[in-house]
């Protein structure tokens, strides 16, 4: 699990790694885990609208993704209950998560998370 942030460089084949900040506020991982939740919503929902030759896998591959981001929020959840060092282990297994999720949300999804 990477700790980088793929975005776009100047041309289409360049690209930069943005490093994540490693002690991200619980904020802001709430915040990026609901940006994940909107953003994978938006596309079930309009894969359900449409007809296509691989659509029962690409709704498998969405209702995947929803669940993990609904365990990484119940992860985060936990972590703001716990106390240190707990806290911070848990909280740093959800940032791993959130990167590995926006990697993967990245690759099939061919969007650029920023």
């Amino acid at each position: 699990m990477s700790s980088h942030h793929l975005i776009a460089g100047d041309s289409p084949t360049e690209t930069k790694f943005l490093h994540r900040n490693e002690y991200a506020s619980e904020s802001e991982l709430d915040i990026r885990i609901k940006n994940l939740d909107k953003l994978v919503y938006s596309v079930h929902s309009a894969l359900r609208q449409v007809s296509f030759s691989g659509k029962p896998r690409a709704l498998d591959l969405m209702n995947d993704l929803r669940v993990k981001i609904k365990a990484t929020d119940n992860k985060l959840r936990v972590a703001k209950l716990l106390s240190e060092p707990a806290r911070e282990s848990l909280l740093s297994a959800v940032r791993d998560s959130l990167n590995e999720l926006e990697e993967t949300i990245a690759a099939h999804l061919d969007v650029e998370m920023t």
